[in-house]
């Protein structure tokens, strides 16, 4: 796992190469070099995680004609690399990057379908004079990309453009080309509608991500763009042929999953694992207890598994007990470490958290996952966790909403029959959406300026609401799991933690998109496949537990507790100028959620704070709590 970064378009700049990388410090402390050719230059902060001796990068092939800079890991590299090595291909280190450089050299890029793993990358091919990247197909990894006007070369009046790109954004802020400017569509859309990462567009104004699956060609022909991934058009191939369900699906689903276990513990560093006690971070901890019989293949893990988890004594969303649960199914034995954030540590962080997460998040949920890969990074390198899981498996309730009108088009005995058995889980959801029905109830659009509003009046957010594959492949690329990934990513590079995900693995994804639907709800069973295969590997009270807290911090309490950091925000002086709030309006229904009168949530005043402190660190240059410039610090 490292850091990327650099630029077409300009003659040889060690200087801007410099400051980009250094922004991205954290993302690769062990080593950072550079590598200029004009008009491209490439940088690369390396985290170690294989090969110590021989992956440095950039890395140049044997012939001198192709440079790479790779942030992430191909965990199928031993199996690449003896399909290159029978065709006459050699290497001469052990790792991961020099297969996917020999792999781009072999099939061009054609190659990355054939990786199963998760990646960033920036290719210079010296002949061609083309400088290729290209993110995995989940987007796991991240890269983005910026169009700045290029340097007169020679006295020329007129250069044309260049391009930067970086795994992170504040790279791009620090080259001193690219001037921090909100986005103003992405920031309605995110404090309106809840929603962000769902396409190419960032909070920043002409920062753009890279998409999943997606190839961006740099030459002198300008820029052109290919998806090299079929994945989503395979998972919504409604003509497939679907696997009927019994316990051998099960069987077969358990060894898949240990096999995309297996293969993310490949490593030469300590690996451990993220605990939150929810199913899917606890099928994964008692997978790995299991392989733990295979010292070859668990030797980054050592005799006894290390798991990290964040719990909240004394409040509602603690989840300790299941953590405990969890580790007790383990035979191995397990070193359980846990974190206990409280609210004013929460202030202590959020300046950094912010700055590490770069775009507002929809909560403070994720500082949970801050705060596990700040205490994992004393004691291992590689983190890995349940991500992924809720998209492919149906783990949220409004996507058994959505199974629940599939059924009724199809057969109305089974939707009762269904709903019948979710009415437990979806009473809570109705209490939600009544409250919504209330009248005279203060909404989001409420908090924010009419002129704003009217400016975006055309935005809207729709979901797939009928059919449940194609909420599940809505979710997976647009609707939740790219904002989860971009928290990972974060989070754990924060604190230089590479994070891996199994449950993306692209060959488990697959497999669980050729099964009926009955194998992901069925009975008022969400995840039914996974449930059935942890079954005698984990207690009732997770593989049969009916509620879902989430990976999240108690948000309410720690609103009430620290009240006065929101209001000394709703106040200041820079929140009532901005261009998007009402700042009275926010008072008033601040006051009133206080006072348990409110119809609005905790979620609604984090956003609005969010962007605020957000403003004040990217684009006012202040900050957030100290009155300091940090937008080009690492």
């Amino acid at each position: 796992m490292c850091g990327i970064a650099g630029y077409y378009g300009f003659d040889g700049d060690a200087a801007l190469l410099e400051r980009m990388a250094l922004a991205q410090h954290h993302r690769g402390p062990d080593d950072a070099r550079t590598f200029i050719d004009n008009p491209v230059g490439l940088a690369h902060q390396r985290l170690v995680i294989l090969d110590r001796e021989g992956g440095a990068q950039p890395m140049t092939s044997a012939d001198g004609r192709y440079v790479l800079a790779y942030n992430g890991e191909v965990y199928n590299y031993r199996e690449l690399r003896a399909e290159l090595a029978e065709l006459s291909r050699t290497f001469a280190t052990q790792s991961d990057t020099e297969v996917v450089l020999q792999s781009f050299a072999e099939w061009g890029s054609a190659a990355f379908a054939r990786f199963n793993g998760m990646f960033a990358l920036a290719v210079w091919d010296r002949h061609a004079r083309t400088l290729t990247l290209a993110r995995d197909e989940f987007g796991i990894k991240p890269l983005h990309l910026c169009r700045v006007p290029a340097l007169p070369r020679g006295g020329a009046a007129d250069a044309g453009d260049a391009w930067l790109f970086s795994s992170e954004i504040k790279p791009l802020l620090a080259s001193g080309l690219v001037e921090p400017r909100p986005n103003d569509r992405t920031v309605y859309r995110y404090l309106r509608y809840r929603v962000h990462d769902d396409g190419a567009e960032t909070f920043f104004d002409g920062i753009e991500r890279v998409m999943p699956g997606e190839v961006v060609t740099l030459s002198t022909d300008g820029i052109r763009r290919h998806m090299f991934s079929r994945l989503r058009d395979d998972l919504l191939d409604a003509t497939a042929p679907r696997r009927g369900y019994d316990a051998a699906v099960a069987d077969d689903f358990r060894q898949r999953l240990t096999r995309a276990v297996a293969l993310r513990l490949r490593s030469d560093v300590p690996v451990g694992t993220s605990l939150s006690g929810g199913l899917d971070s606890s099928a994964i901890t008692v997978a790995i207890d299991h392989l733990l019989g295979d010292r070859d293949a668990t030797a980054a893990v050592g005799t006894r598994q290390r798991t990290f988890s964040a719990v909240f004594p004394g409040y509602r969303n603690d989840e300790e007990r299941y953590v405990d649960a969890a580790v007790s199914a383990c035979t191995h034995g397990v070193m359980s470490h846990k974190t206990r954030p409280t609210s004013a540590e929460f202030l202590r962080d959020v300046t950094d958290f912010v700055r590490a997460q770069e775009e507002p998040v929809i909560s403070t949920g994720p500082y949970a996952q801050y705060r596990v890969m700040k205490e994992a990074s004393a004691y291992v390198t590689v983190m890995l966790d349940g991500q992924g899981a809720d998209e492919v498996l149906a783990g949220y309730v409004p996507q058994l909403v959505v199974h629940l009108k599939d059924l009724l088009t199809r057969s109305r005995r089974s939707a009762v029959r269904e709903l019948v058995a979710s009415r437990d889980v979806l009473g809570h959801l109705a209490a939600v959406r009544a409250r919504t029905l209330l009248p005279h109830r203060n909404t989001t659009p409420d908090l924010l300026r009419p002129e704003f509003r009217a400016a975006h009046a055309t935005e809207a957010y729709a979901v797939p609401t009928h059919d449940l594959r194609t909420r599940l492949v809505h979710d997976l690329f647009v609707g939740s799991l790219p904002a989860l990934l971009r928290y990972e990513d974060r989070n754990s590079m924060r604190f230089s933690v590479e994070g891996r995900v199994p449950f993306l693995d692209p060959d488990l994804v697959r497999t669980v998109f050729r099964l009926g639907d009955e194998a992901i709800i069925k009975g008022g069973w969400n995840k039914r496949v996974l449930r059935d295969a942890t079954d005698g590997l984990l207690p009732p009270s997770i593989s049969r537990r009916r509620n879902k807290i989430g990976f999240t911090t108690p948000q309410n309490d720690w609103f009430h507790e620290q009240s006065d950091f929101a209001y000394d925000i709703f106040r200041s002086a820079s929140f009532r100028e901005r261009p998007y709030f009402d700042s009275a309006a926010t008072l008033t229904a601040f006051e009133r959620w206080l006072s348990g009168a409110g119809d609005l949530d905790s979620m609604v005043f984090w956003r609005l704070i969010n962007v605020e402190l957000w403003l004040r660190e990217f684009v006012d240059g202040v900050h957030i709590l100290h009155g300091t410039s940090t937008v080009a610090a690492a």
